[in-house]
């Protein structure tokens, strides 16, 4: 196995795992609301529920919506 040195692992000893869990959350997030307003399948109010799924739960919402809410290409 790979020993690596604890300051220069993202999960073992670095502080800055935080900032890019954050930045991950935000980024995900945003992808999330582009995809669901500006998909042209559903109707509003199903945009309105998606995006309030994607505010109340941060990380599962917009995964869900890619998972389970976005259109299917043919």
């Amino acid at each position: 196995m790979i020993q690596v040195p604890p300051g220069q692992s993202i999960l073992a000893g670095s502080r800055s795992w935080p900032i890019w869990f954050f930045l991950f959350a935000v980024m995900l997030f945003a992808g999330a609301l582009l995809s669901i307003w500006l998909g042209k399948q559903h109707s509003v109010k199903a945009k309105v529920i998606w995006t309030a799924i994607a505010f109340a739960v941060p990380i599962i919402g917009p995964l869900s919506w890619f998972a389970l809410g976005r259109e299917r290409r043919r």
